[in-house]
Protein backbone atom coordinates (compact mmCIF):
# COMPACT_ATOMS: atom_id res chain seq x y z
CA UNK A 1 0.00 0.00 0.00
CA UNK A 2 1.31 3.37 -0.83
CA UNK A 3 2.00 6.02 1.98
CA UNK A 4 -0.80 8.27 0.18
CA UNK A 5 -3.18 5.03 0.78
CA UNK A 6 -1.95 4.31 4.39
CA UNK A 7 -2.42 7.73 5.39
CA UNK A 8 -6.25 7.98 3.13
CA UNK A 9 -6.64 4.74 5.12
CA UNK A 10 -5.84 6.09 8.85
CA UNK A 11 -7.80 9.17 8.49
CA UNK A 12 -10.22 7.04 7.80
CA UNK A 13 -10.25 4.84 10.57
CA UNK A 14 -10.30 7.75 12.75
CA UNK A 15 -13.04 9.49 11.69
CA UNK A 16 -15.33 6.16 11.70
CA UNK A 17 -13.53 5.76 15.15
CA UNK A 18 -14.84 9.25 16.20
CA UNK A 19 -18.47 8.27 14.88
CA UNK A 20 -18.55 5.30 16.33
CA UNK A 21 -17.50 6.21 20.13
CA UNK A 22 -19.99 9.52 19.75
CA UNK A 23 -22.74 8.43 17.78
CA UNK A 24 -25.98 10.23 18.91
CA UNK A 25 -28.91 9.07 20.57
CA UNK A 26 -32.14 9.38 18.57
CA UNK A 27 -33.94 12.52 18.87
CA UNK A 28 -36.80 13.55 17.28
CA UNK A 29 -36.98 16.46 15.64
CA UNK A 30 -39.40 19.11 17.47
CA UNK A 31 -42.39 19.86 15.45
CA UNK A 32 -41.30 23.55 15.62
CA UNK A 33 -38.57 22.41 12.77
CA UNK A 34 -39.40 21.94 9.57
CA UNK A 35 -36.13 20.77 9.13
CA UNK A 36 -32.75 19.99 10.16
CA UNK A 37 -29.88 21.87 9.48
CA UNK A 38 -26.31 20.00 8.76
CA UNK A 39 -23.50 21.55 10.12
CA UNK A 40 -20.19 20.39 8.25
CA UNK A 41 -16.64 20.22 9.01
CA UNK A 42 -14.82 22.45 7.60
CA UNK A 43 -13.56 20.07 4.55
CA UNK A 44 -16.40 18.43 4.05
CA UNK A 45 -17.95 21.64 2.83
CA UNK A 46 -15.98 21.61 -0.50
CA UNK A 47 -14.76 24.71 -2.53
CA UNK A 48 -18.16 25.97 -3.00
CA UNK A 49 -19.43 25.74 0.31
CA UNK A 50 -16.08 27.29 1.45
CA UNK A 51 -16.32 29.67 -0.82
CA UNK A 52 -20.04 31.27 0.92
CA UNK A 53 -18.69 30.71 3.94
CA UNK A 54 -15.91 33.26 3.02
CA UNK A 55 -17.93 35.44 0.83
CA UNK A 56 -20.62 35.33 3.41
CA UNK A 57 -18.05 37.14 6.54
CA UNK A 58 -16.56 38.91 4.05
CA UNK A 59 -19.92 40.55 3.44
CA UNK A 60 -20.41 41.13 7.08
CA UNK A 61 -17.33 42.98 7.11
CA UNK A 62 -18.25 45.03 4.66
CA UNK A 63 -21.64 46.06 6.16
CA UNK A 64 -21.96 49.21 8.62
CA UNK A 65 -22.41 48.83 12.36
CA UNK A 66 -25.94 48.11 13.72
CA UNK A 67 -26.60 51.51 16.13
CA UNK A 68 -29.27 49.14 18.02
CA UNK A 69 -26.07 46.64 19.37
CA UNK A 70 -26.57 47.42 22.86
CA UNK A 71 -23.72 46.25 25.58
CA UNK A 72 -24.85 44.34 28.76
CA UNK A 73 -21.81 46.22 30.65
CA UNK A 74 -21.11 42.89 31.83
CA UNK A 75 -17.19 43.31 30.96
CA UNK A 76 -15.50 46.79 31.21
CA UNK A 77 -14.78 47.67 27.64
CA UNK A 78 -14.11 50.55 25.38
CA UNK A 79 -16.84 52.88 23.61
CA UNK A 80 -18.42 51.39 20.62
CA UNK A 81 -16.72 52.50 17.42
CA UNK A 82 -19.39 53.95 15.03
CA UNK A 83 -17.28 53.34 12.13
CA UNK A 84 -16.87 50.01 12.86
CA UNK A 85 -18.70 47.25 10.67
CA UNK A 86 -21.28 44.64 11.43
CA UNK A 87 -18.40 42.01 12.12
CA UNK A 88 -17.14 44.06 14.45
CA UNK A 89 -20.37 44.58 16.25
CA UNK A 90 -20.29 40.44 16.34
CA UNK A 91 -16.53 40.82 18.32
CA UNK A 92 -18.18 43.34 20.57
CA UNK A 93 -20.68 40.96 21.90
CA UNK A 94 -18.24 38.47 22.43
CA UNK A 95 -16.08 41.27 23.87
CA UNK A 96 -19.30 42.07 25.99
CA UNK A 97 -19.60 38.68 27.50
CA UNK A 98 -15.52 37.96 28.48
CA UNK A 99 -16.52 38.06 32.17
CA UNK A 100 -19.75 36.54 32.16
CA UNK A 101 -19.80 33.34 29.74
CA UNK A 102 -16.14 32.61 30.32
CA UNK A 103 -15.10 30.74 33.38
CA UNK A 104 -18.84 30.69 34.22
CA UNK A 105 -21.80 28.58 33.88
CA UNK A 106 -22.96 30.24 31.30
CA UNK A 107 -20.04 29.32 28.81
CA UNK A 108 -21.49 26.05 26.67
CA UNK A 109 -24.72 27.85 26.18
CA UNK A 110 -23.57 31.40 25.44
CA UNK A 111 -21.93 30.23 22.65
CA UNK A 112 -24.45 27.97 21.24
CA UNK A 113 -26.81 30.46 21.30
CA UNK A 114 -23.73 33.09 19.94
CA UNK A 115 -22.81 30.85 16.62
CA UNK A 116 -26.93 29.99 16.11
CA UNK A 117 -27.41 34.18 16.15
CA UNK A 118 -24.08 35.19 14.06
CA UNK A 119 -25.65 32.07 11.49
CA UNK A 120 -28.67 33.63 11.44
CA UNK A 121 -27.36 37.42 10.76
CA UNK A 122 -25.22 35.75 7.68
CA UNK A 123 -28.02 34.21 6.45
CA UNK A 124 -30.22 37.65 6.40
CA UNK A 125 -27.87 40.18 5.84
CA UNK A 126 -25.27 38.27 3.41
CA UNK A 127 -27.80 35.91 1.59
CA UNK A 128 -25.50 32.70 3.11
CA UNK A 129 -27.12 29.53 2.47
CA UNK A 130 -24.67 27.34 4.18
CA UNK A 131 -24.52 26.81 8.03
CA UNK A 132 -21.59 27.34 10.73
CA UNK A 133 -19.02 24.91 10.19
CA UNK A 134 -16.95 23.06 12.13
CA UNK A 135 -13.00 21.80 12.53
CA UNK A 136 -12.82 18.17 13.49
CA UNK A 137 -9.06 18.56 14.61
CA UNK A 138 -8.97 14.90 15.99
CA UNK A 139 -9.57 13.87 11.81
CA UNK A 140 -5.59 13.46 12.08
CA UNK A 141 -4.80 17.69 12.62
CA UNK A 142 -3.95 17.15 16.23
CA UNK A 143 -0.32 15.44 14.99
CA UNK A 144 0.44 18.54 13.61
CA UNK A 145 -1.84 21.71 13.88
CA UNK A 146 0.05 24.47 12.46
CA UNK A 147 -0.33 22.46 9.51
CA UNK A 148 -3.11 20.84 9.21
CA UNK A 149 -5.02 21.67 5.51
CA UNK A 150 -6.96 23.88 6.72
CA UNK A 151 -4.67 26.58 6.74
CA UNK A 152 -4.31 27.15 3.23
CA UNK A 153 -2.93 30.14 1.23
CA UNK A 154 -6.26 29.91 -1.24
CA UNK A 155 -7.16 33.54 -1.86
CA UNK A 156 -10.34 32.95 -2.34
CA UNK A 157 -11.24 30.11 0.44
CA UNK A 158 -8.19 29.69 2.22
CA UNK A 159 -7.82 30.58 6.02
CA UNK A 160 -4.47 31.56 5.55
CA UNK A 161 -1.45 30.02 7.08
CA UNK A 162 0.49 30.91 9.89
CA UNK A 163 2.82 34.18 9.48
CA UNK A 164 5.69 34.95 11.19
CA UNK A 165 7.59 37.66 13.18
CA UNK A 166 8.83 40.05 9.89
CA UNK A 167 4.60 40.59 8.98
CA UNK A 168 4.18 41.08 13.11
CA UNK A 169 2.34 37.88 12.94
CA UNK A 170 -0.12 39.62 10.69
CA UNK A 171 -1.95 37.06 8.13
CA UNK A 172 -0.59 37.93 4.77
CA UNK A 173 -1.99 34.99 2.54
CA UNK A 174 -5.46 33.40 2.24
CA UNK A 175 -9.08 34.96 1.80
CA UNK A 176 -9.15 36.87 4.73
CA UNK A 177 -5.62 38.75 4.63
CA UNK A 178 -6.06 42.84 4.84
CA UNK A 179 -9.66 42.47 6.75
CA UNK A 180 -9.61 45.27 9.03
CA UNK A 181 -10.68 44.43 12.37
CA UNK A 182 -11.44 47.60 14.59
CA UNK A 183 -11.20 46.24 18.01
CA UNK A 184 -9.85 46.33 20.39
CA UNK A 185 -7.57 48.80 17.96
CA UNK A 186 -7.96 49.04 13.97
CA UNK A 187 -5.71 46.09 12.67
CA UNK A 188 -5.74 42.66 10.42
CA UNK A 189 -5.93 39.87 12.04
CA UNK A 190 -3.28 38.50 13.79
CA UNK A 191 -2.20 34.16 14.58
CA UNK A 192 1.15 32.99 16.23
CA UNK A 193 1.11 29.69 16.91
CA UNK A 194 2.98 27.72 19.48
CA UNK A 195 2.96 24.38 20.77
CA UNK A 196 3.73 25.62 23.96
CA UNK A 197 1.03 28.01 24.78
CA UNK A 198 1.16 27.83 28.85
CA UNK A 199 4.86 29.42 29.04
CA UNK A 200 2.86 33.04 29.16
CA UNK A 201 1.19 34.08 31.97
CA UNK A 202 -1.96 35.80 31.11
CA UNK A 203 -4.18 34.95 33.85
CA UNK A 204 -3.98 36.12 37.43
CA UNK A 205 -2.92 32.43 38.90
CA UNK A 206 -0.12 30.68 37.21
CA UNK A 207 -0.41 27.19 35.26
CA UNK A 208 1.52 24.35 36.11
CA UNK A 209 2.54 22.72 32.98
CA UNK A 210 4.72 25.21 31.06
CA UNK A 211 5.67 22.90 28.69
CA UNK A 212 2.35 20.52 28.42
CA UNK A 213 1.85 20.17 24.45
CA UNK A 214 -0.83 22.06 23.76
CA UNK A 215 -2.38 19.57 20.93
CA UNK A 216 -2.14 16.60 23.90
CA UNK A 217 -5.97 17.92 24.17
CA UNK A 218 -7.15 17.82 20.76
CA UNK A 219 -6.18 13.95 20.60
CA UNK A 220 -9.16 11.58 19.31
CA UNK A 221 -8.58 9.79 23.11
CA UNK A 222 -9.21 13.14 24.76
CA UNK A 223 -12.20 13.98 22.40
CA UNK A 224 -13.79 10.10 23.71
CA UNK A 225 -12.73 10.35 27.27
CA UNK A 226 -14.62 13.96 27.55
CA UNK A 227 -17.94 12.30 25.85
CA UNK A 228 -18.13 9.44 28.23
CA UNK A 229 -17.40 11.27 31.04
CA UNK A 230 -19.08 13.56 33.97
CA UNK A 231 -21.94 11.67 33.58
CA UNK A 232 -25.06 13.90 34.71
CA UNK A 233 -22.14 16.43 36.01
CA UNK A 234 -22.30 19.36 33.34
CA UNK A 235 -19.98 21.40 35.68
CA UNK A 236 -17.20 18.67 35.57
CA UNK A 237 -17.48 18.07 31.82
CA UNK A 238 -16.73 22.04 31.61
CA UNK A 239 -14.25 22.18 34.30
CA UNK A 240 -12.37 19.21 32.16
CA UNK A 241 -12.84 20.89 29.07
CA UNK A 242 -10.95 24.26 30.80
CA UNK A 243 -8.99 21.96 32.65
CA UNK A 244 -6.91 22.75 35.92
CA UNK A 245 -5.66 26.15 35.67
CA UNK A 246 -7.05 26.60 32.45
CA UNK A 247 -4.97 24.56 30.92
CA UNK A 248 -7.62 21.94 29.22
CA UNK A 249 -9.22 21.54 25.55
CA UNK A 250 -10.52 24.96 25.26
CA UNK A 251 -7.72 27.20 26.27
CA UNK A 252 -4.95 25.45 24.75
CA UNK A 253 -6.39 25.37 21.49
CA UNK A 254 -6.99 29.33 21.55
CA UNK A 255 -4.06 30.07 22.98
CA UNK A 256 -2.13 27.75 20.78
CA UNK A 257 -3.39 29.31 17.67
CA UNK A 258 -1.75 32.82 19.05
CA UNK A 259 -2.75 36.33 17.63
CA UNK A 260 -6.23 37.32 18.03
CA UNK A 261 -7.49 34.08 18.88
CA UNK A 262 -5.38 33.73 21.76
CA UNK A 263 -7.45 36.98 23.43
CA UNK A 264 -10.70 35.94 25.66
CA UNK A 265 -12.64 39.06 24.70
CA UNK A 266 -11.71 39.37 20.94
CA UNK A 267 -10.70 35.99 19.59
CA UNK A 268 -13.82 36.29 16.77
CA UNK A 269 -11.85 38.75 15.33
CA UNK A 270 -10.32 35.74 13.52
CA UNK A 271 -12.79 33.98 11.15
CA UNK A 272 -11.44 30.84 12.62
CA UNK A 273 -13.11 31.38 16.02
CA UNK A 274 -16.41 29.97 14.59
CA UNK A 275 -14.76 26.60 13.30
CA UNK A 276 -12.89 26.42 16.58
CA UNK A 277 -16.49 27.17 18.22
CA UNK A 278 -18.25 24.73 16.40
CA UNK A 279 -16.28 21.65 17.10
CA UNK A 280 -17.00 23.04 21.22
CA UNK A 281 -20.40 23.44 20.44
CA UNK A 282 -20.43 19.52 18.32
CA UNK A 283 -18.49 18.51 22.22
CA UNK A 284 -21.07 19.15 24.46
CA UNK A 285 -23.99 17.91 21.90
CA UNK A 286 -22.52 14.39 22.00
CA UNK A 287 -21.99 14.32 25.64
CA UNK A 288 -25.28 15.32 26.11
CA UNK A 289 -26.58 12.79 23.84
CA UNK A 290 -24.05 10.27 25.58
CA UNK A 291 -26.29 9.25 28.35
CA UNK A 292 -29.85 10.77 28.88
CA UNK A 293 -28.54 11.76 32.27
CA UNK A 294 -26.57 14.81 30.30
CA UNK A 295 -28.87 16.05 28.43
CA UNK A 296 -30.53 18.71 30.34
CA UNK A 297 -27.78 18.79 32.42
CA UNK A 298 -26.23 22.45 33.96
CA UNK A 299 -24.12 24.12 36.48
CA UNK A 300 -21.49 25.89 37.30
CA UNK A 301 -21.96 29.60 38.60
CA UNK A 302 -22.63 33.14 37.11
CA UNK A 303 -19.61 35.21 38.56
CA UNK A 304 -16.80 34.52 36.82
CA UNK A 305 -13.81 33.87 40.03
CA UNK A 306 -10.32 33.97 38.74
CA UNK A 307 -8.84 35.11 42.04
CA UNK A 308 -10.38 31.92 42.86
CA UNK A 309 -9.81 29.56 40.47
CA UNK A 310 -8.59 26.45 41.57
CA UNK A 311 -12.03 26.63 43.86
CA UNK A 312 -14.82 27.94 41.00
CA UNK A 313 -13.35 27.27 37.83
CA UNK A 314 -16.84 27.11 36.37
CA UNK A 315 -17.75 30.22 38.23
CA UNK A 316 -18.70 31.75 41.58
CA UNK A 317 -21.92 32.61 43.24
CA UNK A 318 -25.65 32.33 42.35
CA UNK A 319 -25.69 28.87 40.51
CA UNK A 320 -26.88 28.22 36.34
CA UNK A 321 -29.87 26.63 36.21
CA UNK A 322 -32.16 26.12 33.00
CA UNK A 323 -33.76 29.28 34.11
CA UNK A 324 -30.15 31.51 33.70
CA UNK A 325 -31.32 34.19 31.09
CA UNK A 326 -28.27 34.20 28.38
CA UNK A 327 -27.53 37.94 27.43
CA UNK A 328 -26.40 38.75 23.87
CA UNK A 329 -26.21 42.99 23.72
CA UNK A 330 -29.09 42.78 21.19
CA UNK A 331 -27.07 41.09 18.53
CA UNK A 332 -30.00 38.36 19.01
CA UNK A 333 -32.66 37.83 21.44
CA UNK A 334 -31.90 37.19 24.96
CA UNK A 335 -32.64 33.17 25.60
CA UNK A 336 -33.11 30.98 28.80
CA UNK A 337 -30.86 27.97 29.13
CA UNK A 338 -33.43 25.87 28.41
CA UNK A 339 -34.12 26.63 25.07
CA UNK A 340 -30.78 25.71 24.15
CA UNK A 341 -30.20 22.34 24.97
CA UNK A 342 -31.86 20.38 22.01
CA UNK A 343 -30.02 21.56 18.91
CA UNK A 344 -32.72 19.53 17.31
CA UNK A 345 -35.74 21.65 18.47
CA UNK A 346 -36.77 24.93 19.62
CA UNK A 347 -35.23 27.77 17.22
CA UNK A 348 -31.98 25.94 17.14
CA UNK A 349 -33.20 22.94 14.42
CA UNK A 350 -29.65 21.90 13.53
CA UNK A 351 -27.52 18.64 13.90
CA UNK A 352 -23.84 17.90 13.16
CA UNK A 353 -22.73 15.63 10.40
CA UNK A 354 -20.71 12.93 11.04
Amino acid sequence: MSPMAIMMHTFRLLALASCLVSAAVAHPVNSGCKSLAIRKEWRALGYEGQKAYVDAIKCLSALPHDPSLSPTGATPLQPLDANSSRYDDVVYTHMDATNSAHFTGRFFAWHRHFLHTVEGILRDKCQYGGHIPYWDWTLGDYADIKHSSIFSTDPVVGLGTFPDASTNFTVVDGAFANLTRRYPDPHHVQRNYTIHPFETQIFPFSFNLPYKDANDTQTLDEWNKIITSFVGNYTAFQEYVDGVRAEGLHNAAHLSLGGDMANVAHSPNDPLFFLLHGQLDRLWAKWQEHDPANFHSIGGGEVQDLSDFDAFPAGNGTRVTKDTIIYLSNLGPDVKIETLFDIRGGNLCYEYAT
